[in-house]
């Protein structure tokens, strides 16, 4: 009797020192039990635009290089403390059992590059900060260190859920995918193509309803694509301008 005294007594000390929302993010984990995956979990400090914010991540390890930073798995779980909804978002495959490993997190980074870090267990907990820093003349009133963001990103007068993701190739930072709150779910504005890529170095024109973003060609090749809403809510590529040397051309829709 003695010992099975002794064993529910630190059975109920585990629990107790666990954290509630860390339990309750337990709950929601699908992948709790998985010998695949590690779960690792947060919330944020900051309650922004009446969110309440955390989420699972599933960190990415490989022998050769170690902790990835970048491109990760993970569930957000968007609280609106106003409506008592709660929205989930993560780029897991059902189809493929697997994520996409793109989240962008600063948060991360600074944890698995500090010299103390020995890497992740499963159960881990941390606290995020959420990051509003934004840089003096950007064209853009975005957050290159946040998860997540509230912006007006289509001229409708109502914020937009922007979550950010890692891009390689010439923009190696955080761009950012964006997302209609709507009363069961968040719904995904889609671009009519793959070149529409948010993030700080793109410019959104409110007076004429446009966003305008920037690509590379190579060294001396660059451009613009003008984007605007279209009758669906999706964006629609209404323009492009090439520039090569002294050469502009100008193609629209």
């Amino acid at each position: 009797m003695k010992k099975i005294f002794l064993c529910i007594t630190i059975l109920a000390a585990f629990v107790s020192c666990t954290p509630s929302w860390v339990r309750e993010l337990e709950s929601k984990n699908p992948l709790k039990d998985s010998t695949d995956y590690i779960s690792v979990y947060f919330r944020f400090d900051t309650i922004v635009n009446g969110y309440e914010v955390s989420g699972i991540l599933y960190p990415l390890y490989t022998e050769k290089y170690g902790w990835n930073d970048s491109e990760n798995g993970v569930r957000l779980f968007f609280h609106d403390l106003k409506t008592g909804k709660e929205y989930v978002w993560t780029d897991w495959s059902e189809k493929y059992q697997t994520f996409d490993w793109r989240f962008m997190s600063q948060n991360v980074d600074n944890i698995v590059s500090n010299k103390k870090f020995k890497g992740f267990k499963n159960g881990d907990s941390y606290i995020f900060t959420y990051n509003d820093f934004r840089y003096d003349g950007a064209d853009n009133m975005l957050y290159p260190y946040a998860e997540y963001q509230f912006y007006d990103a289509d001229f409708d007068g109502e914020d937009e859920l922007l979550i950010g993701f890692y891009r390689g190739g010439p923009y190696c930072g955080t761009c950012y995918d964006i997302y209609d709150i709507t009363d069961s779910a968040l719904v995904r504005k889609k671009p009519d193509d793959t070149a529409f890529i948010i993030d700080i170095n793109t410019v959104f024109d409110s007076i004429n309803k446009t966003i305008i973003t920037y690509f590379h060609g190579g060294a001396n090749i660059w451009g613009n694509y003008y984007y605007q809403v279209n009758e669906y809510g999706d964006f629609r590529r209404v323009k492009e301008v090439h520039h090569c040397f002294d050469i502009e051309e100008v193609k629209t829709y």
